[in-house]
């Protein structure tokens, strides 16, 4: 062990003048960059998806405000598009949100209150708002208990965002509590996605010009740390992401969870890949249990506006065999989804998916050796709802009926990708159907049925609400 020490000891100080020279570089490369454009979905029930109804419901289709009722996600780029053309409040308040500090300040709110009986009578609502606390400063909240009523999850939290984002000349800071989804596509991510609740975490993002041959990139990371089980976790996950060309968009992704992290500001700076070598070796004597390590690689092809996208997960990858001097095998969890997407006339679109994650003895995509460091947060995965070790058909359509409905169908259809492990598969129907009443009531009813093996849920939701 004396020589593997003496050979990572060196990597100190190249790691101090890495850090110096890269703190030099954001200080320095500051030039006046064209924002990339996203063409992320954003996560479920975020102030976007709610603050757009309003702003379709004068240029568009004004059933359009029927659709935060149904869990309809959307994609950035189409709310970029859809709210270029109208100065309301509402629209500024999304081009703040997606453009950041080069946008005016902007101050919104949007929301929904409905009155549901399925046994008994229960109000459910969502309050999703953004106020410019100076030029440079954004607070954003949402108050939702709809998702966590519709989803049987009492996990989820009430205060479901309340986050505070900070531009600066070196870019742009986001703290507090809120989901996070990285994808173009609208079942969920295959790394990080809105599954799970939640979480509070800190968050950059940065647009970086790397010369005319690479040109413009957006670079983004989070951190965040967690109790679970009684002992502490840790998550970190960063991104680079580009359009290569008005139809073709690239995203590189890395992720983490572990159980400790020594030289912690080394993980915020270096590839993880290389963090993990060189950490399990100077400290652990090359045992990595306490480390879990995932990439991705996502693509996405636009036509017409229409989109096709694929999203490929590597789960639980270790190091090459050569960096391991061939000790290690490479490789043996997975994932993938692929997705088409189409708008349909007055503002509706149809989705359809398939996702497919790896199962074997030891357990399959999403899970580990030891069970504390599954990529997993609380009651869910923090990736695709797919989950270990299935393949999953889902399609959606929205539907906006004449001038006051709108309709909302959604089907997933989930079996055994492999024979082991065993996990719950089946089929579940959801349908929304609203309609408006006046200008801010609605009147409406939600069904869902579930079908896993035996066991068969069916649920009938009447309402009666507002729209604001």
């Amino acid at each position: 062990m004396r020589r593997y020490r003496e050979a990572v000891r060196p990597w100190s100080r190249w790691l101090r003048r890495f850090c110096i020279r890269w703190a030099l570089t954001l200080c320095i490369c500051q030039s006046i960059l064209q924002p990339v454009v996203g063409s992320d979905v954003l996560p479920l029930n975020t102030p976007e998806s709610d603050l757009i109804a309003p702003v379709l419901a004068q240029t568009t289709n004004s059933s359009l405000r029927l659709a935060p009722l149904t869990q309809r996600v959307w994609c950035a780029e189409e709310l970029l598009r859809l709210s270029a053309h109208t100065n309301t409040p509402h629209a500024e308040a999304i081009r703040r949100l997606l453009g950041g500090g080069e946008q005016p300040e902007a101050s919104a709110l949007a929301g929904l209150v409905l009155l549901t009986s399925e046994d008994d009578p229960r109000l459910v609502y969502r309050l999703s708002g953004v106020h410019s606390l100076s030029p440079n400063v954004d607070a954003v909240l949402v108050l939702d208990t709809t998702r966590s009523f519709l989803e049987e999850r009492p996990i989820l939290p009430w205060v479901y965002t309340a986050q505070l984002r900070i531009y600066t000349s070196l870019g742009e800071w986001r703290i507090g509590q809120a989901p996070l989804r990285w994808g173009g596509s609208y079942s969920g991510a295959m790394l990080i996605s809105d599954t799970a609740p939640p979480l509070f975490h800190l968050g950059y993002r940065k647009e970086w010009y790397l010369g005319k041959r690479l040109g413009t990139w957006r670079y983004e990371q989070v951190a965040t740390l967690f109790d679970e089980d009684g002992s502490r976790r840790y998550v970190m996950a960063r991104r680079l992401s580009r359009d290569l060309s008005p139809r073709w968009h690239l995203s590189l992704s890395e992720a983490f969870k572990a159980s400790k992290l020594p030289d912690g500001a080394a993980a915020l700076v270096m590839p993880f890949y290389l963090y993990q070598y060189i950490t399990m070796w100077r400290y652990y004597h090359g045992e990595d249990e306490w480390f879990n390590y995932l990439a991705d690689v996502q693509v996405q092809y636009r036509w017409r506006n229409q989109r096709i996208y694929l999203d490929l997960l590597l789960d639980d990858v270790q190091a090459p065999r050569w960096l391991t001097r061939f000790r290690h095998k490479t490789p043996r969890k997975s994932g993938v989804l692929i997705g088409y997407h189409t708008p349909i006339a007055n503002g509706g679109q149809f989705i359809a998916e398939i996702a497919h994650t790896d199962g074997n003895p030891g357990g399959g995509t999403y899970t580990y050796k030891i069970p504390q460091n599954r990529w997993r947060y609380r009651d869910a995965v923090l990736g695709h709802p797919a989950g270990t070790n299935r393949d999953m058909l889902w399609l959606r359509l929205d539907l906006p009926l004449a001038q006051s409905g709108y309709l909302a169908l959604e089907y997933t259809n989930s079996r055994l990708a492999n024979a082991t492990p065993e996990v719950p598969v089946g089929k579940a129907w959801e349908a929304h159907l609203y309609w408006l009443i006046g200008e801010d009531y609605t009147l409406g009813v939600c069904w869902q049925k579930n079908i896993i093996r035996e066991e068969q849920e069916s649920r009938w939701l009447l309402g009666i609400g507002m729209v604001f």
